[in-house]
């Protein structure tokens, strides 16, 4: 036994076990930063994402001031619900005011038609008579000409046939003109149907639905009596069928991200809830470089910033944990997947 009480064997161990804890608590370690980084590689994931919808901004498209509203801010709508509705009054009033010309005008057109076939018949009539006047226009020359009798009669039917000429060139220029008209009043008769079609169609504005199932925003703010008038922005609409969640990715974390790659998010709002997602595409610029005033790197001093391109990741809305527009989220993309 030494003078340390402690027998050489145990002196020479306990340096080489000491080796042993500190070699393995080093490759352990390194197992770790290389599993770390091996799957940071494969599965890159960022915390810069928000979740996102699209969004319809709702205008009047007639003017007028507003007679009911059927919803509330924050209610959730289902598509063809009726939203609000703007007086009628005004609308149904020029719309039957339409109607009543048209009528007219249909009246009208029928009476023309009338004429014209009347006028037709006397061009009928006119042309057998003028036929048989030409007859014994030329009987009476040709007995005239025996001297059979009197130069004063086939001058009497000579005068009859310039008349009945006349009269059947009369009846021809009333038929154009009536045939003139008639084409003048159909015109007219398409203006007017397109007047009361416009006239429907305004009417049938005065009442708006849901063009899909969504929210309405909490900015909601019209009144029953409110004058609004076309192009007024009253509210806006969260469309409900298509969210996603854009995941504003470093350009170093991006050469492996495809479209159809499954990825997984988790909302702020929802501690330990994944939503599944998949990849829709990436863009193809910067969000720098869609900026209003994007940077001139070519002008004066010059810093390197990496970019931060936008993933576009489709999630499915949930009942139990509802998707809102603008959430915070963190994204992570499976790149083995498919």
């Amino acid at each position: 036994m030494s003078a340390t009480g402690m027998p050489p064997a145990n002196r020479t161990a306990q340096p080489r076990r000491t080796q042993l804890i500190a070699g393995g608590a080093i490759a352990l370690t390194a197992a770790g930063l290389v599993g770390y980084f091996a799957y940071n590689n494969y599965r890159p994931s960022t915390n810069d994402a928000y979740v996102h919808a699209y969004t319809v901004t709702v205008s009047p498209y007639v003017e007028g001031y507003i007679k009911s509203i059927h919803t509330e801010p924050n209610d959730f709508v289902k598509k063809g619900q009726l939203i609000y509705e703007i007086v009628p009054l005004p609308f149904q009033l020029s719309m039957a005011q339409q109607e009543h010309q048209l009528e007219a005008a249909i009246a009208q057109r029928a009476g023309l038609e009338d004429q014209l076939l009347k006028a037709r018949q006397a061009l009928n009539d006119q042309q057998a008579n003028q036929w048989i006047v030409d007859l014994n226009q030329q009987r009476y020359a040709y007995l005239q000409q025996q001297q059979v009798v009197a130069l004063e009669k086939e001058q009497e039917f000579e005068a009859t046939k310039l008349e009945a000429r006349a009269e059947v060139k009369s009846a021809k220029l009333e038929i154009s003109r009536l045939e003139k008209r008639i084409r003048e009043q159909e015109a007219n008769i398409k203006a007017l149907r397109a007047a009361v079609g416009n006239a429907r169609v305004n009417l049938n504005y005065t009442r708006y639905y849901a063009p899909m199932d969504a929210f309405v925003s909490n900015n909601f703010s019209i009144r029953v009596g409110q004058y609004v008038k076309p192009g007024q922005a009253l509210f806006m609409l969260v469309d409900n069928t298509q969210w996603w969640v854009d995941a504003n990715y470093l350009e170093s974390q991006i050469h492996r991200i495809r479209d159809g790659m499954p990825a997984r998010i988790r909302l702020d709002m929802y501690p330990g809830v994944v939503f599944e997602g998949r990849v829709i595409n990436i863009s193809q610029g910067s969000g720098a470089y869609y900026s209003l005033l994007p940077p001139q790197n070519a002008t004066g001093n010059w810093v390197k910033v990496p970019q931060r391109f936008p993933v576009r990741i489709r999630m499915e809305q949930n009942s139990r944990h509802p998707l809102r527009a603008g959430a915070t989220a963190h994204a992570t993309v499976n790149t083995l997947g498919r």
